[in-house]
């Protein structure tokens, strides 16, 4: 427990002193709102002029067999994004830091175990992730209910996110934290666009997150299912690399 402590006590501490994962989170909440400032809110009234007099019955038919995934607002996409591409990174280049510094070695040498080092990190992280999803939450004029479940099933997502990076960033391939974190961060955006990528990252758990992010009042069960699953998977994958309880430095 005293690892942990102090893994968790210098690892806010480094967050704080080179916020490079908070910068990040500013950036893409500012490119936010300054997506609603200068983009206008749709107009959702009926007009019945725009109404086409005739419709086709198979694109009709075609586009009800489409599959479509709901929406979610302008900064629940950057929300999104954070979650996905900065803190897959930022929890990588963490423990970059700590090898690149040697850091990570004095660890080894002071009998920190692995699952310790884990835990310190991700509470650390996730603690800095929660109060930055708080503001996502205000600028989305969240609040009450919404914002709850807006910090829970995003909390939840930025969980796993961390956990990806700091698996990524103790394994033998560290540089795949840039590629997994560019598809993880911007997948979903480009789902909304193409069909394949929607239903490729369909059970991923960033792709959970953003459908959870557009409907807020649905049932979020299954959303947190699959979000828990990739979890598990990703934890499965540290107990293998660490099976010897020992880092492989």
């Amino acid at each position: 427990m005293n690892n942990t402590k102090a893994i968790f006590i210098k690892q806010l501490t480094s967050l704080l002193k080179a916020p490079s994962m908070i910068v990040q989170g500013i950036l893409f909440l500012l490119i936010a709102l300054a997506f609603m400032f200068f983009i206008p809110a749709e107009d959702n009234e009926i007009c019945e002029t725009c109404v086409p007099k005739y419709y086709c019955q198979a694109c009709e038919e075609e586009a009800a067999n489409r599959f479509e995934l709901p929406v979610p607002s302008g900064v629940s996409v950057f929300a999104v994004i954070f979650v996905g591409l900065a803190l897959i990174g930022s929890a990588s280049a963490q423990v970059q830091e700590d090898k690149t510094t040697t850091n990570l070695r004095f660890m080894a040498m002071a009998e920190v175990r692995p699952h310790q080092y884990l835990l310190g990190t991700t509470v650390a992280m996730i603690i800095v992730v929660a109060v930055m999803l708080i503001f996502y939450a205000l600028v989305g004029r969240y609040f009450g209910t919404d914002m709850l479940r807006f910090m829970a099933i995003g909390t939840f997502g930025g969980l796993v996110s961390v956990l990806l990076g700091i698996v990524i960033g103790l394994s033998k391939v560290p540089i795949l934290a840039t590629p997994i974190s560019l598809i993880m961060g911007l997948g979903p955006t480009f789902g909304a666009l193409n069909e394949s990528i929607a239903r490729a990252l369909s059970f991923t758990f960033i792709q959970q997150v953003n459908i959870g992010f557009a409907d807020l009042d649905a049932d979020l069960t299954s959303n947190f299912l699959i979000i828990g699953a990739n979890g598990l998977v990703i934890l499965l994958v540290f107990i293998i690399m660490h099976r010897r309880n020992r880092f492989n430095i």
